[in-house]
């Protein structure tokens, strides 16, 4: 399943058709975040449920290794799901039949605090890999959980080590068809908005042909905002937008690449502070 290309007479190759939201101030997103109150005596719970939960991952590996591989993504499920529902966090999700179609996919989402992960382990699709850095297994049982699921971790401090990591995911793609998760910001902005994409998603859609499906979360700033702990209650809308063929992409271009993409998420998102 392919977006076709329109021809702006540029180098990009594949700038796929802009899907722009009925609304005409789509950025100006109103997730109705309450107060940090009713988080505040909830966070306790939300911690000791992350790390208790994500731990029963690695365990039911090794102790049911036939269950886990039919269902263990339901772990993560259940991971996200239940803390968003006891903030009173609801998430909007529009274009899920964009996810339907069989083979590999690079899905790219924007990174905004913590609670990406929640919304992601609540709506990726199955057995999904995540690319994520290292970093994060120093928070106790979410890196078992994550090496649990076959996600990749990846080295930013080693550039060797991070070319492995990502061939790695360009094997399992390409051998698998899974589909990999990746933040084409490489981290969250501190200054707000959507910051310049890396170009390892990108390098690896040209090594694999694989499609790039945008997974744009729009009210997370609202809701739990970056280098906070409090969650608010409000909403969170995912605009999961159509597959972009990668189909002739070059190295040569791949900075026009990352920017065509960018380009469609900056239809929703507002870019970086200056």
């Amino acid at each position: 399943m392919k977006t076709a290309a329109p021809d702006h007479g540029t180098s990009l190759v594949t700038t796929p058709p802009i899907a722009i939201p009925d609304s005409p101030n789509h950025r100006k997103y109103d997730a109705g975040a309450g107060s940090i109150l009713r988080g505040i005596p909830l966070m306790p719970l939300t911690f000791l449920w992350a790390v208790s939960v994500a731990m029963l991952v690695p365990i039911t590996a090794i102790v049911a290794p036939k269950w886990f591989k039919k269902h263990g993504w339901s772990i993560p499920r259940i991971w996200g799901s239940a803390p968003l529902w006891w903030h009173g966090v609801k998430v909007e999700v529009t274009g899920e039949e964009n996810l339907n179609f069989e083979g590999a996919r690079i899905l790219l989402f924007n990174h905004v605090s913590l609670l990406d992960m929640l919304v992601l382990a609540k709506t990726c699709p199955e057995f999904s890999i995540v690319i994520y850095k290292e970093e994060f297994h120093k928070i106790p049982g979410v890196g078992a959980a994550l090496r649990g699921l076959g996600s990749i971790a990846v080295n930013r401090k080693n550039h060797k080590a991070a070319l492995a990591s990502m061939k790695l995911a360009a094997e399992r793609i390409r051998d698998n068809g899974e589909t990999v998760v990746m933040a084409p910001e490489g981290t969250r902005s501190r200054k707000g908005g959507l910051q310049k994409f890396k170009k390892g998603p990108f390098h690896l859609a040209i090594q694999t042909g694989a499609p790039v499906v945008p997974f744009i979360m729009r009210g997370v700033d609202q809701v739990l905002p970056m280098g906070s702990v409090w969650m608010r209650p409000g909403r969170v809308a995912l605009d999961i937008l159509p597959p972009i063929s990668s189909e002739g992409w070059q190295q040569e271009t791949i900075r026009d690449h990352a920017q065509g993409v960018r380009e469609v998420f900056l239809e929703y998102l507002e870019p970086e502070a200056e």
